[in-house]
């Protein structure tokens, strides 16, 4: 998956002017949408194309609705670059995230705009496989629904908290919704009729996509993401790219052995990170008890200085670093970013963190600094979202007139209408 705006696209194996007008409109589309609106001038300067080959390649992306022209702000003499935007509501994405407790949607627009939000509690055990595809598709068929008129659907991505096989979505393991070996993605298309992609993925890779491109990891090209819940993902940025693995499966960072002998985690081994930093172990430590409290509670314990609570939590964060050091050993990035749990407590933590995460090689360590999430709950949305961007950025005006020539609504899941936002 190519990340962010990066140079203009130029194919040494083009077959011809068709092509390289097509790489051309999908650097330029690239760069407004990660960086946002520009004048033309600014266009010509991240590209390198001369100003006639922006204005003529503006003006297709205009012809077709994906971009806008307006006029810029005079200064000093002469006539005021025309200024250029994405418009958001021209093609959008649902993105949907799956955690332990509830599902996270948004229709999210080109340039990264999320422009419906929503969050909904599960309505069965997250072990029901059944039952989640139901509410999946459910806030989908909503989303839809709602949607501008006239925008066309890119698809629909799920991020979920497990190991999940690319290309096809078959969800290996999912420790904290007990699911093992299920075609998610498959279940899914037919929930929705089949008429949108669907794809799922990983929440560690979608969360480090979105943190580089528009979160705290922007403007670095190495960024290693943590994102502590029920259970704990991750992702890493290399240079630029997402690292997959030859089965899509890197990243799996809360599977690390931290305490060996230490508390039994889902996946059945011990000692792993996930078991000692989770929110299960969290809310323990806070002097909690997980069957009965959740992390909102401890959070509110210690927004309002209860001691045996942030003593637990700076506990927890001894473990923290301790898995940080290994991973930034491993990784040398530029960036850590804790989102999460970890990113909502991370200023409780910090001094017992620092403390261990000390143990990391010193010119490693130096480079790599740690950061709070810039989109918190909505990172898997919006990373999400990149991934079905990914057409469209690559070939604007093909896919765009591609999917208007047979555009489709996503239907109401069978047997009910999408249930109402609750007030």
């Amino acid at each position: 998956m190519r990340l962010g705006a990066g140079p203009p696209v130029r194919r040494a194996d083009a077959s011809g002017p068709v092509e390289v007008r097509r790489a051309n409109l999908s650097a330029v589309l690239r760069q407004l949408h990660v960086g946002g609106a520009a004048t033309r001038s600014d266009i010509v300067a991240a590209t390198g194309f001369n100003r006639s080959t922006v204005g003529a390649l503006t003006s297709e992306l205009a012809r077709v609705g994906l971009v806008r022209e307006r006029p810029g702000v005079v200064r000093g003499k002469g006539r005021p670059s025309l200024v250029v935007e994405p418009v958001s509501t021209s093609a959008h994405v649902l993105a949907l995230d799956v955690t332990q407790s509830s599902v996270g949607a948004a229709a999210v627009g080109l340039g990264g705009f999320l422009l419906q939000v929503r969050r909904r509690l599960h309505r069965t055990d997250p072990s029901d496989v059944a039952g989640v595809v139901a509410l999946v598709a459910g806030l989908a068929a909503e989303m839809q629904a709602r949607a501008t008129p006239g925008s066309v659907c890119l698809g629909i991505v799920v991020s979920i908290p497990g190991s999940v096989r690319q290309p096809d979505g078959l969800v290996r393991r999912a420790p904290s919704l007990r699911w093992l070996d299920v075609p998610f993605a498959d279940l899914l298309r037919a929930a929705t009729g089949g008429t949108l992609p669907v794809t799922v993925g990983n929440d560690g890779d979608l969360g480090v996509v979105a943190e580089h491109l528009r979160g705290a990891g922007r403007g670095f090209r190495d960024v290693l993401y943590v994102r502590g819940e029920a259970g704990v993902g991750g992702g890493v940025v290399v240079d630029g790219e997402l690292l997959k693995g030859v089965g899509g499966y890197a990243g799996e960072v809360g599977h690390i052995v931290v305490r060996p002998g230490g508390r039994p985690c889902a996946c059945g081994a011990r000692g792993c990170w996930e078991a000692e930093i989770g929110d299960a172990a969290i809310i323990r430590a806070a002097g909690r008890d997980p069957r009965e409290s959740d992390i909102e509670d401890v959070l509110a314990d210690v927004a309002v200085g209860n001691r045996r609570a942030v003593a637990g939590v700076r506990r927890t964060g001894e473990w923290v670093g301790t898995g940080l050091a290994t991973l930034v050993n491993l990784f040398n990035p530029a960036v850590v970013v804790l989102g999460g749990t970890l990113g909502a407590l991370y200023p409780t933590m910090e001094p017992a963190l620092e403390a261990t995460y000390a143990r990391a090689l010193g010119p490693i360590r130096e480079q790599a600094a740690l950061v709070r999430s810039g989109l918190g709950s909505d990172a898997q949305l919006v990373g999400a979202a990149e991934v079905a961007f990914a057409d469209v950025l690559e070939d604007p005006v093909g896919t765009v007139e591609t999917l208007r020539a047979g555009a489709a609504l996503v239907p109401h899941p069978r047997g009910g209408e999408p249930a109402a936002d609750p007030a």
